[in-house]
């Protein structure tokens, strides 16, 4: 079964210069008892998706380049001193594979680490596990984290160890930095100790760049221990500042990068590499304390001279146009809107930043989505019990040039609700300069004009998936692709996985047994 269609306008009357297609591959069996890693590309046209079952094997599903049928179901079993051991995850760093497990050793309370290299083209385990870490014993809640350059040629890992005092005033964390190559090749290794107690900083990410430079950013106590006397705020809440730390690989030695957002207040904060292999840092901010609205979007990006050390840091600011935050509202919440707008209070409420896509002309594409939950207690007579209700609303798409400079802001309407929320959410694709957003919506919003609130849509109830592309201008075309319950399938967007610039699949559970391909093309 196919089915082609040209989406035609609906936001705005321009049409979409691509065809979508969708398509549903044959049924095969669904694997069971195994853990799914998710996909991967072997070769041009091989994708393969990995499962893991502790003790006993991993299976490789292959399928055909059409994502139609199930080319080859291959059993590997894990080498016989790896069975017990704890997985880690199967890694794809530049074109070389390998599975991750770690091991601990009771008796001399030794945490290891190994990488046992995998061959994509005899679907087998070769060579010997290499021993990537050894240390001692690890916060068993945060025990690794992984990270890639831009261009996967380098992996970063990163560890907690065990804290040796239990209060946070006492301790200090150290974390361990390991770099390696796409071959597993060590190019760095220490254990570093922070340079705040675990009760003044809080760790946020992790970066590792093309170059190898190694980055952390944390967010730091205003006054913290080592400043001074602890500050809060009116509300009683701790005041804090963001520092960017990076790891001097020569003296094993931190070197903190103070962020100052003058005077505005962040809701949020991303670190990542661009495409020029620089490091940027972006969130969202707030002109007032403790809002939980957003007025804008920063972004930092860090200059580097010769001899490749930091030596400027350049923060721009995107203010959320308020024309984009009163669209597709109500003519009640609008004046209220309006209202604040006047007295400098309007701001973009619940905003979660979702994701940042960077282009090859600089620019980069911060997307947010109103995200908030509903907590319900109920009293039957005899017990207390609590319900939540997940609320997955507005996409906030903004996109901003080299220098950043707004180019455009866009709302996409939805409102989606549930008390579970696998089929909520949305699934961002870019191709050739523009941007695709995958939802599930009610019908009715298909038409929606500016000055409408969209329809509701509920999990778990049917909804047609929905595509808003927005152009290289910043225009948006909408169309309703199917009904689910006419094609009787379950769509879960937040799952797609873009293949290629071109391609979009998800995997489908037709029922326990059953599984299908269901796939995407843009053509």
């Amino acid at each position: 079964m196919k089915k082609t269609l040209l989406i035609l306008a609906s936001i705005s009357s321009s049409l979409f210069a691509q065809t979508l297609s969708y398509s549903f591959g044959n049924e095969f069996e669904t694997v069971k008892k195994h853990e799914d890693m998710g996909f991967y590309k072997f070769n041009n046209n091989e994708y393969v998706e990995v499962y893991f079952r502790k003790g006993d094997d991993m299976i490789f599903q292959i399928f055909d380049k059409d994502f139609k049928n199930v080319k080859k179901l291959e059993t590997v079993l894990l080498p016989e001193e790896s069975k017990k051991y704890a997985n880690e995850g199967f890694f794809s760093v530049k074109n070389d594979y390998f599975w991750f497990y770690s091991t601990w050793d009771r008796k001399t309370e030794t945490e290891r680490l190994f990488a046992l290299p995998f061959n994509k083209e005899k679907l087998s385990f070769e060579g010997k596990a290499i021993n990537l870490i050894e240390t001692g014993r690890l916060d068993p809640y945060l025990k690794y984290r992984f990270n890639y350059s831009t261009d996967s040629t380098k992996m970063l890992v990163t560890y907690r160890v065990k804290p040796k005092e239990r209060r946070d005033k006492l301790n200090k964390d150290i974390i361990g930095f390991n770099l390696f190559d796409n071959k597993m090749n060590k190019l760095y290794a220490g254990e570093i100790e922070m340079p705040y107690s675990e009760f003044d900083m809080n760790n946020l990410d992790y970066e590792v760049d093309s170059r190898g430079n190694i980055y952390m950013l944390t967010e730091v106590k205003i006054n913290n221990s080592l400043d001074g006397e602890v500050i809060k705020d009116k509300s009683g809440k701790f005041a804090y500042r963001y520092e960017l730390i990076r790891v001097d690989q020569k003296n094993n030695t931190l070197q903190a990068i103070k962020i100052n957002l003058e005077n505005k207040y962040t809701n949020s904060v991303i670190l990542s590499e661009d495409l020029n292999h620089d490091i940027v840092i972006a969130g969202y901010y707030s002109d007032k304390k403790n809002s939980t609205g957003s007025d804008g979007a920063y972004i930092i990006r860090l200059e580097y001279d010769a001899n490749n050390a930091v030596k400027n840091i350049k923060t721009t600011y995107c203010e959320f146009p308020a024309e984009t935050l009163k669209a597709y509202e109500s003519a009640r919440v609008k004046k209220r809107m309006e209202k604040k707008d006047k007295e400098g209070d309007l701001e973009a409420s619940n905003l979660t930043f979702r994701k940042m896509i960077f282009y090859p002309d600089g620019s980069v594409l911060i997307i947010g989505e109103e995200y908030y939950v509903v907590t319900h207690t109920h009293y039957n007579g005899k017990t207390t019990y609590t319900t939540y209700t997940y609320y997955y609303n507005d996409i906030l798409a903004l996109k901003a040039d080299k220098d950043g400079k707004t180019v455009w802001c866009n709302k996409i309407p939805k409102q989606q609700s549930g008390s579970g929320t696998a089929d909520l959410s949305f699934h961002h694709h870019a191709y050739a300069g523009e941007d695709y957003f995958f939802y599930l919506d009610n019908i009715k919003n298909i038409d929606l004009a500016l000055t409408e609130t969209p329809a509701p849509h509920s999990s778990g109830r049917g909804g047609y998936l929905t595509c808003v592309k927005i152009g290289k201008d910043g225009k948006m075309t909408k169309k309703s692709i199917f009904d689910i319950k006419e094609e009787e399938v379950r769509i879960f967007p937040r799952s797609f996985e873009s293949i290629t610039d071109k391609l979009i699949v998800d995997r489908l559970k037709a029922d326990r047994k059953e599984s299908k391909v269901f796939k995407i093309e843009i053509k």
